[in-house]
């Protein structure tokens, strides 16, 4: 982290590294002043003084901001591993001086921002109202797997149909699928079981692609050599739901939209044999250490105690 030279001088201090990662991450020296609440004059003459030390050129200017070079990217990954250390190391140590506090920082899918966090949280602050919470609701699971790799947040809420690479994942809710239909639809009335072949056929209504659910249900069609009827892309339960509603076309949504919705609205079959359970769970980034804080969370979240580690 921080090292001595011959002469006892530090060197590469923590702060100059932490403002020349923002910067690299934000590609602007003004949001990382933001980011890290130091001057922009700041940001620069700490990024200056590192290249003075390292003797390389560290970022160039572009249309898209501040890009860093071959060097720039090196140091930009080994200052993320430093930084997330330091971190870990601040939060252990508060860990000896008292109980669970401070603030942590989740980002979640969505569906389950609105539709179950709140009252994981209610239960959360009943017990520890000294704890704050800072929760970012994100579209795309990448964005929640991004942020919790970097470090950016604490906790990330996202589906079980992603692939886990640098985080560990707490499955604490599961879910059927259903295929959902306008009430004057056929199928409404037939009450029978559904065949993929069937589902593709028909006008479909699906999440935005770079979703989760969405390359899921894609790579379902796919393997069995499919080519789905795909007439409308929309984000959100309520908008998809509105839009089978009206008979656009029928939706394919989990158990978790349909314990909200109006069953005198749409009509759903399940479809689970289909496409599998969709689970919904806790990410940490592997290699952290656990606060107690974070550790709370995951209880009234549903995580087993048995189940949460000190250390991921």
């Amino acid at each position: 982290m921080v090292r001595f030279d011959y002469r006892g001088q530090k060197s590469l201090e923590i702060q100059k590294l932490r403002g020349f990662y923002w910067a690299v991450r934000c590609h602007s020296l003004s949001e990382a002043a933001q980011k890290i609440h130091v001057t922009q004059s700041a940001i620069s003459q700490q990024v200056k003084s590192l290249e003075a030390e390292l003797g390389v050129k560290l970022y160039e200017r572009s249309g898209r901001g501040i890009l860093p070079t071959p060097e720039g990217e090196r140091l930009a990954s080994y200052a993320r591993q430093i930084l997330n250390s330091m971190d870990d190391l601040e939060s252990e140590f508060a860990e000896l001086r008292a109980r669970p506090h401070g603030t942590i920082r989740i980002a979640s899918f969505r569906g389950i921002a609105i539709y179950h966090l709140p009252w994981i949280v209610k239960r959360f602050r009943r017990q520890h109202p000294e704890v704050k919470l800072a929760v970012a609701s994100k579209t795309y699971d990448r964005e929640i797997l991004r942020a919790v790799s970097d470090g950016e947040v604490d906790i990330g809420l996202t589906s079980s149909w992603n692939e886990f690479a640098d985080v560990e994942y707490f499955e604490i809710l599961s879910y059927d699928m259903y295929v959902c239909t306008p009430l004057n639809h056929p199928w409404a009335e037939e009450r029978h079981r559904l065949s993929l072949n069937e589902i593709a056929e028909q006008s479909l209504i699906l999440y935005e692609q770079g979703t989760s659910i969405r390359s899921h249900i894609d790579s379902i069609f796919a393997k069995h050599g499919l080519t789905p009827d795909v007439n409308i892309e929309v984000g959100g339960f309520q908008a998809l739901r509105e839009y089978v509603r009206i008979g656009l076309g029928i939706a394919i949504l989990s158990g978790l939209m349909i314990e909200e919705s109006d069953p005198e609205v749409i009509y759903a079959i399940p479809v689970t044999d289909i496409f599998g359970k969709l689970g919904y769970g806790i990410v940490l980034r592997k290699g952290r250490y656990v606060s107690s804080a974070v550790r709370e969370f995951m209880v009234a979240a549903g995580v087993p105690t048995q189940q949460i580690p000190t250390v991921v």
